[in-house]
């Protein structure tokens, strides 16, 4: 994403108020546009299906979406950092040929993990009717391909199509809603499936006409790629941090059987999504701005490191690598904090005005507030992935998934009062750790690239799980 973060860049900077305007804007839609898309839609089907069908039929299609959702996201996070990353050196080397089969095996990996988690939920624990079994998987099916394949039309800064097959898809759920008004779970239930593949069908295509080969699979390009092992566990770890609070409150006191053994929490699912929606600003704000200019800091030290720099200007363009995160640090966190405090005093008001329940008002300020120091986490993890130091991006989402749920566990049995409280926790402990690390590791960057992370001491065997070089 650096690529689009410097054109942005370039236009905020050489365009004047305006430009800062269409760069935030465009920053915005490329770093969240179908997230936002995904939840309005979303919203807009809750509201729909609460409205036009009884409470049991409704309960059926929103715990399937939210298990669909969520449990997709888990399966995909680990294949999506391997594969994107293999495509992403693939494609840095030229070899545009090697994509289409990178692409294809993490299609059919997601594709058999999800067929299992979804026999898993929807058929033992959630007993479903073999025809809602059969359409709850293939939601969760097409939703972890539709996560594998959206961030592979980055790789040509092509945003469009990505746009185009997401609305489309909405469009396809809304005209069938429309059209037949289905009351039947397993009408709505295919409808969007129905959209669902639409906006599968449009992502492939739109890959194919970049990289129009056929798949030759080569066993070797793993073991080309070092890191990979790390990378998925950090992408899974990562994940599994993000929806822990929530599984763990689905078994606490305000929460619903809903489904067979499945269970929701529906004040603070929705709350939580609410206070999740807050991250985009400062998404944007790491796209445009602060990993550009890290990135330019960060090659003027590599420029030397490779050139006929004497020590003195190694470690001049090392410290200005420093200051560089500090106000990039600080500029995050500031914006960021600014948003949660007006979500803070605004959250009445909001939670009103959505027409959700007041009991989530603890929920979604804690969440917003969690959100600085979770972005805090994201923007550290960047720096830790320049460096290569994939065990401590690890060690960062590691301690995200262990405080958050302990602090969960603490708070689970105090009801709405504690919603959030655990992802703040988890938010909190990874933002701080992955500060330290990140200045451990720039007060020894000179260190590492000429011998703590160079191949040629250290060979590439270690670096999959480097942690303290």
């Amino acid at each position: 994403m650096a690529g689009i973060g410097f054109r942005l860049d370039r236009i905020a900077r050489e365009e004047g108020l305006g430009g800062i305007a269409n760069a935030a804007f465009h920053g915005a839609v490329v770093s969240s546009g179908p997230w936002l898309m995904t939840a309005l839609a979303v919203f807009l089907l809750q509201g729909w299906t609460r409205s036009a069908m009884a409470p049991a039929d409704h309960a059926i299609i929103q715990t399937s979406l939210v298990y669909a959702f969520g449990v997709s996201t888990v399966i995909t996070a680990p294949l999506a950092m391997i594969a994107t990353r293999m495509a992403s050196d693939r494609f840095y080397l030229g070899e545009r040929d090697a994509i289409p089969a990178i692409l294809l095996a993490a299609l059919v990996w997601a594709t058999l993990a999800s067929q299992i988690a979804g026999g898993l939920l929807f058929g033992l624990a959630g007993r479903l009717r073999p025809d809602l079994f059969l359409l709850a998987t293939a939601i969760l099916t097409l939703f972890s391909q539709i996560w594998i394949a959206s961030p592979f039309l980055h790789a040509t800064w092509r945003h469009r199509p990505i746009f185009l097959a997401y609305f489309c898809g909405i469009a396809m759920v809304t005209l069938c809603l429309v059209l037949f008004r289905p009351t039947a779970p397993a009408a709505v239930l295919a409808s969007i499936a129905a959209g669902l593949t639409v906006t599968l069908a449009l992502l492939i295509a739109a890959i194919r006409d970049d990289f129009p080969n056929s798949p030759d699979w080569r066993t070797d390009w793993i073991g080309r790629t070092p890191g990979v092992l790390a990378l998925g566990a950090a992408g899974l770890a990562n994940a599994l941090a993000i929806w822990i609070d929530k599984w763990l409150l689905w078994w606490a006191p305000g929460s619903v059987q809903a489904v067979g053994a499945l269970r929701v929490n529906p004040v603070n699912d929705q709350a939580s999504f609410l206070g999740l929606l807050t991250m985009i600003p400062g998404l944007t704000l790491i796209l445009v701005t602060t990993e550009t200019r890290f990135d330019r800091a960060f090659t003027a030290l590599m420029g030397h490191c490779m050139g006929t720099a004497n020590r003195r200007r190694i470690e001049k363009a090392r410290r200005k690598v420093g200051r560089t995160i500090r106000l990039d640090l600080r500029l995050l966190m500031v914006e960021q904090a600014i948003l949660a405090g007006f979500c803070w005093v605004l959250a009445p008001e909001i939670i009103r005005l959505l027409d959700m329940n007041a009991r989530g008002i603890f929920g979604f300020r804690l969440t917003a507030v969690g959100v600085v120091f979770h972005l805090v986490a994201i923007q550290m993890s960047i720096i830790l992935s320049y460096y290569d130091l994939a065990g401590r991006i690890v060690a960062v989402w590691g301690s995200f998934l262990l405080a958050s749920a302990a602090g969960t566990l603490l708070f689970r049995d105090s009801g709405f009062a504690g919603f959030g409280f655990g992802y703040l926790a988890g938010a909190v402990t990874a933002a701080s750790l992955a500060v330290a690390l990140v200045a451990e590791a720039t007060g020894r960057l000179t260190y590492l690239l000429f011998v703590g992370n160079n191949p040629a001491v250290v060979g590439n065997s270690g670096l999959w799980a480097r942690f303290w070089p």
